[in-house]
């Protein structure tokens, strides 16, 4: 199928890498339902792209009931669902487990894991229903090894790349593929704070600069790798993890 006959869920599209895949798949002629809890900052983002290729969707991904309309919406907009791009996602700090507030775990695993399940639960039959396709959990290198984050955010992480090999397990023989997608440090609004010239960042600086690659990486670099994982191009790839981090966790 090409992919102009294609119809995508992304979620945490109004900012980072989910409004770079956004761009990316639409750029592909794909038709794409972007969603993200934050209204304002989605429709500012879907302004940019061809009317009629995309639609707008404001859910919180760790609620069920918002997660099941907007996923139905999707289908029913479009007719089909083709590929599903887990992006939304949330960090939490370096502050040591035993101090850890239950809220923040709760929260960071409510949307890091359970939002991801939510999603692929609800289009699990959208994507049955039209001859398979593929399913992208953006992971991360916290989801492979120990110091890429705190302790809900590390769990979260390595809980997302066992569900997407599980699913991929499950499903494969049906049609529909499952890959995680690990960036490194990437470029985002959500680490701006991290990027500023301050003492207190300079232990994130030297990281960055430690990377074989020497240089934070951008969303639209991890947009081109999730859109080779929806195609077609990859249909013999399902249940693997790909790192996309200029060579961090080679160290």
């Amino acid at each position: 199928m090409g992919w102009e006959n294609k119809a995508a869920l992304v979620t945490g599209a109004a900012s980072g890498i989910g409004r770079a895949v956004v761009r990316e798949l639409v750029g592909r002629g794909v038709r794409v339902a972007g969603l993200d809890s934050d209204g304002e900052a989605l429709t500012a983002a879907m302004r940019s792209f061809p009317k009629g290729r995309v639609t707008s969707l404001v859910a919180d991904v760790s609620d069920a009931g918002h997660v099941e309309q907007a996923v139905d919406r999707t289908a029913d907009a479009f007719g089909r669902l083709d590929v599903v791009c887990n992006v939304a996602g949330v960090v939490d700090d370096a502050t040591p487990t035993h101090q850890v507030p239950l809220q923040q775990w709760h929260r960071v695993v409510a949307v890091d894991l359970t939002g991801p399940f939510l999603v692929t639960r609800s289009a699990l039959p959208h994507l049955l229903a039209s001859g398979g396709g593929s399913i992208v959990n953006m992971a991360s290198s916290a989801g492979l090894f120990a110091a890429g984050g705190g302790s809900s955010y590390t769990a979260a992480k390595h809980g997302l790349v066992g569900l997407t090999r599980r699913v991929a397990l499950e499903y494969g023989d049906r049609g529909v593929r499952a890959n995680a997608v690990c960036p490194g440090y990437i470029a985002t609004e959500l680490n701006a704070s991290y990027r500023t010239p301050e003492p207190a960042n300079e232990p994130v600086a030297g990281a960055v600069a430690a990377t074989p690659a020497g240089r934070w990486g951008t969303p639209e670099e991890v947009a081109t790798l999730v859109a080779f994982l929806a195609g077609d191009d990859s249909r013999f790839i399902t249940g693997s993890v790909y790192t996309i981090d200029g060579g961090l966790l080679i160290r």
